[in-house]
């Protein structure tokens, strides 16, 4: 087995002003300093409490490190459900990821919500994932990723509210899942929720966080659900989430799903054609903003043979954990001849293109570099 490769991280992080003090707080309370986090979540308590939603965005883009990005986006997600005081029960808003593998040989639709979604929770009451509580609301709806993150945690914290007082469920709009032909399609859906209880109850979180237990009778019971004719759909759950937290979350299940498909898929072509194609790993920076780490596939025997992945980062993401799963799976196809670009890459190489031969990479290593 191959040594893991080490990729350099591409993501570019600001600076923080002089006067950034809730960063500053957070540094602190990353570092162990007790006053200061306990400062900082009453600090973001107040801007959560006053709807100064503009300030806490800001607050994450201008992180300095995804440690940080991490930390705040954690406590922001424990305020949305905090009650008043003298309250003694809590809302828990949470999201069920679903990465759902779609194929068919002719254009088609999958709906944008589940005919019975009353079946889906006496499933999961069945196998425990609801805990101890039962005053527990799932909507039917298949929301898209773009849905649950436009919603910011003063709005999230103002429905947690809501519902400990008796107030109506949330209701978000579902996404109609288009099927294009040809190759199999990784696309991500949620099904958010809440449930209403005594804080010292196991959240729904805690419950449902042996996805073993129950996903395949769920990934039974939707596939039934979501059944059309000459369309093939695999709903694959993941474990839930808080509803702040799980774009985040389901988007790196869909992106390793993903990625593990396109292995699948491009090695058989390759073991057919030429034998195991060479890897080489490559960390970029991209033009239009953003980075990502790149997996190209080549063969020397066939020059015209170069297939890739693009694996998007994003601020919150744990690089190093990223970087074991790509080792992880290719291990998983046994591709052992992997190459990892040392320095961080523009957006096109030299030939115009985004992904790199076994050629490229050794005419890059041989180039001169600039100083």
């Amino acid at each position: 087995m191959p040594a893991a490769i080490v990729l350099p991280d591409p993501r570019s992080w600001p600076v923080p002003r002089d006067d950034a003090h809730l960063l500053k707080l957070a540094a602190q309370s990353l570092a162990g300093n007790a006053a200061a986090r306990a400062t900082l979540r009453l600090d973001l308590d107040a801007l959560l409490e006053g709807g100064a939603g503009a300030e806490v965005q800001a607050l994450l883009r201008e992180s300095p490190s995804a440690e940080c990005y991490r930390h705040l986006q954690q406590m922001l997600a424990k305020l949305v459900n905090k009650p008043e005081r003298g309250e003694v029960v809590i809302a828990r808003l949470f999201a069920l990821p679903l990465v759902i593998v779609v194929g068919a040989k002719t254009p088609s639709e999958l709906p944008d919500a589940l005919p019975d979604i009353t079946e889906v929770s006496a499933l999961l009451e069945q196998h425990g994932v609801l805990g101890a509580g039962r005053n527990f609301g799932l909507g039917n709806a298949l929301c898209s990723m773009e849905t649950l993150a436009c919603l910011s945690p003063g709005l999230l914290r103002q429905w947690a509210a809501q519902l400990r007082s008796g107030g109506a469920p949330l209701e978000l709009a579902g996404s109609a899942i288009p099927v294009k032909p040809g190759r199999e399609q990784v696309v991500l859906r949620f099904l958010a929720g809440a449930t209403v209880g005594p804080a010292h109850v196991p959240s729904v979180m805690e419950a449902g966080s042996n996805v073993g237990a129950w996903g395949i009778p769920l990934t039974k019971l939707l596939a039934s659900q979501l059944a059309q004719p000459g369309v093939d759909v695999l709903p694959i759950p993941r474990a839930p989430a808080p509803i702040y937290l799980a774009a985040d979350a389901g988007r790196a299940a869909q992106i390793e799903l993903a990625f593990s498909l396109f292995l699948s898929n491009s090695v058989r072509q390759f073991r057919m054609a030429v034998g195991d194609p060479a890897v080489v790993l490559s960390a970029h920076r991209l033009d239009e903003g953003g980075a990502e780490v790149r997996v190209s596939l080549s063969s020397a025997f066939d020059e015209s043979m170069l297939e890739g992945f693009r694996w998007p980062l994003f601020p919150g993401n744990n690089y190093l954990e990223i970087i074991n799963k790509i080792n992880d799976l290719l291990d998983e196809v046994k591709l052992n001849d992997r190459r990892a670009l040392a320095q961080v890459a523009a957006d096109l190489n030299a030939r115009g293109g985004r992904f790199l031969s076994g050629h490229d990479f050794d005419q890059m290593q041989a180039a001169p570099r600039a100083h």
